[in-house]
C-alpha cells in the first residue's frame, strides 16, 4: 500500500507541473518516490519465487510493479489530460488505457535497469525511448512529454535544438534519479557526488544556452496580424449562428494591418465549402480586402477536408493545405473497417488525410501552415520548417475550454520553435494565440490580462533566421541513441 501511495504522489505532483506554469520546478523531483518504489520491488537475484519475480514482487511481498504502473500513468496524465473529458468522459478514460503501458514498462523494465551499472543513465534513456515510442506508435501522442512542462525555464531549454525536447526529459529524469540516491546512498562522499553531478547539468544547460542565444541572430522580420475569434464550439456549426459569426470575422478583420498577412483560426469559416458557395467566402476575402490565411471545412469529391486557404487581396486563391494529421476519433475514427458503430465527435463526419506537404509564400517568404495538433509531432515539424522561413499554426481549441490545455499546447511549440530554430505564429479560436520567436521567446494577444476565451486581434513583427539547427538537420537521433544504450546494457 505505502508503494500504491508514493506512485499516487509521484504522478500528482508530475501532473502539476503541466498544469501550472508556476509550478513546473515540481518535475526536477516529482519521480522520486516512484523511483523509489521502482527500485526496491524491482527483480532481484536470489528470489525464489519465480511467478512473483515476473510479476514484480519481492520476496517480502511489497506492492506488484504492474500496480504502481498502473497509479502512475492514472494519476499523471489524468491530472494533466482532464480537460479531455469537456469532449468526452470515456475518450479520456480510452486515452489513459492507450497510455497505460508506457507506466507499466517504465516500472518493469526500470526495476531491471536500475539493478545495473549506470542507473542514471539507463533509466532516462528508458524513460525517452518510451516517450518516443508513445508518439510514434498507431495514431501516436505525444502529448504531455517530461520537458514541455519546463517551457517557461527560458535558459535551460534551448539545449533542445540539439536532441530535440527528450533531451530535456532525459536530464529531468536523470535528476530525479540522482536525488533519489541520495536519499538512499549511504556515505557523506557518494551523497556529495551525485550532487554535484545535478549542480553540472543545470550549470552545462544554462552555459550552453548563453552561448547559442548570443550566437542566434535575427535575419529579417515579417508582419502579421492574428486573430482570435472565440466562437463557442456548441455555435461553432449551428445555422442560426453562422452569420453571427461572419460578422465577427469581418469586424476583427477590419482591425488588422492593411499590409501584413492576415491569419484566422483553423475552420474559421462557419460553412463547409463547396463548389456551389466557394464565391461567398471569395466575397468576404475581396471584403476585407487583406492577403489572408484561412482555415475551412472543404468538400472535394464527397470527402471532408481540414484545409488551410491562403486568398490575395483580391480574393485570388493562392495555395490550400489539406490537414496530414487527424485528430483520432476527432476528425476520423482509426480502423473504421471494424468501429463502424462510432461517430467521430466533430458535426462534420470522418474527415480525409491530406497526402502532401504545402509550401505557402508571401512577400518573398516562405512558409508552411500546420493544423491544430499537428504541431505534437516533431517529425512532422522538423519536415516542414526544412526550406521555410516560419510556419503558421492554426487551431481551434475551444473544445477544451481553456486552460490548462491552452498552456499546454502552447508549451509545445515553444519546444518545436527551439527545436528547429524557427518562428511559429499560432492563431487560436480561443487562445492562445500570438507568436513564439526561434529563440522560444514568446509574445502573446492578450486582453488585459486574459489569454484565453475573449475575441481579439494583434498585428506582430515576427522576427525570422535563416540558420536551422542540428535537430532539425538531423532529427530525432536520441531515442535512437538511447535505445542502442539500452540494448548494449540489456546484452552485457
Amino acid at each position: 500500500m505505502f508503494s500504491l501511495i508514493l506512485s499516487l504522489i509521484s504522478g500528482l505532483l508530475t501532473g502539476l507541473s503541466f498544469n501550472l506554469p508556476i509550478l513546473s520546478f515540481l518535475a526536477w523531483f516529482s519521480l522520486v518516490p516512484f523511483v523509489y518504489v521502482i527500485s526496491k520491488a524491482g527483480l532481484k537475484k536470489g528470489d525464489s519465487d519465480h511467478f512473483s519475480r515476473k510479476i514484480g514482487i519481492n520476496k517480502n511481498g511489497r506492492c506488484p510493479l504492474f500496480l504502481s504502473g498502473i497509479i502512475f500513468v492514472f494519476s499523471f496524465y489524468g491530472l494533466t489530460l482532464f480537460w479531455v473529458a469537456n469532449v468526452s468522459v470515456l475518450g479520456l478514460i480510452l486515452l489513459l488505457l492507450y497510455l497505460a503501458p508506457h507506466g507499466i514498462l517504465f516500472s518493469f523494465l526500470g526495476g531491471h535497469f536500475l539493478k545495473k551499472p549506470l542507473g542514471i543513465i539507463t533509466l532516462p534513456c528508458l524513460w525517452v525511448v518510451l516517450e518516443f515510442l508513445k508518439e510514434s506508435i498507431w495514431c501516436g501522442f505525444g502529448w504531455a512529454n517530461l520537458g514541455y512542462s519546463q517551457y517557461n525555464n527560458f535558459y535551460f531549454i534551448q539545449i533542445a535544438d540539439l536532441g530535440g525536447v527528450k533531451l530535456i526529459s532525459f536530464l529531468i529524469v536523470m535528476v530525479n534519479v540522482l536525488i533519489a540516491e541520495i536519499i538512499v546512498t549511504n556515505g557523506l562522499f557518494r551523497r556529495v557526488n551525485r550532487g554535484i553531478f545535478i549542480v553540472l547539468i543545470f550549470l552545462v544547460c544554462f552555459l550552453y544556452s548563453f552561448y547559442r542565444l548570443g550566437n542566434l541572430k535575427e535575419t529579417d522580420s515579417v508582419e502579421v496580424s492574428v486573430v482570435q475569434p472565440n466562437i463557442p464550439q456548441e455555435l461553432k456549426w449551428e445555422p442560426f449562428s453562422r452569420f453571427k459569426i461572419l460578422d465577427v470575422l469581418s469586424e476583427l478583420a477590419e482591425q488588422t494591418g492593411e499590409d501584413s498577412l492576415v491569419i484566422f483560426p483553423e475552420a474559421a469559416w462557419p460553412f463547409v465549402i463547396g463548389k456551389n458557395n466557394f464565391y461567398e467566402l471569395e466575397q468576404f476575402i475581396r471584403g476585407i480586402n487583406r492577403n489572408t490565411i484561412i482555415g475551412a471545412v472543404t468538400e472535394r469529391e464527397g470527402k471532408f477536408y481540414n484545409e488551410a486557404l491562403l486568398f490575395d487581396r483580391e480574393a485570388k486563391l493562392i495555395n490550400a493545405y489539406q490537414k496530414i494529421k487527424l485528430v483520432p476519433f476527432g476528425e476520423y475514427v482509426p480502423l473504421r473497417k471494424f468501429l463502424t458503430f462510432i461517430n467521430v465527435l466533430n458535426s462534420i463526419g470522418d474527415m480525409s488525410r491530406g497526402q502532401d506537404f504545402v509550401r505557402f509564400f508571401h512577400k518573398g517568404k516562405n512558409f508552411s501552415v500546420l493544423i491544430c495538433f499537428e504541431d505534437i509531432f516533431p517529425k512532422h515539424v522538423q519536415h516542414f520548417s526544412r526550406d521555410n522561413d516560419f510556419l503558421i499554426n492554426i487551431t481551434n481549441d475551444a473544445w477544451f475550454k481553456g486552460e490548462p490545455e491552452a498552456s499546454q499546447h502552447l508549451s509545445i511549440m515553444v519546444l518545436r520553435a527551439i527545436e528547429n530554430r524557427i518562428s511559429i505564429i499560432r492563431s487560436a479560436n480561443t487562445g492562445i494565440s500570438g507568436w513564439v520567436s526561434f529563440k522560444g521567446k514568446v509574445e502573446k494577444l492578450k486582453k488585459a490580462e486574459e489569454e484565453v476565451l475573449f475575441s481579439g486581434t494583434k498585428s506582430f513583427v515576427v522576427s525570422l533566421n535563416e540558420e536551422r539547427s542540428f535537430y532539425n538537420k538531423y532529427g530525432e537521433f536520441f531515442p535512437f541513441i538511447c535505445a542502442v544504450f539500452l540494448l548494449g546494457v540489456f546484452i552485457r
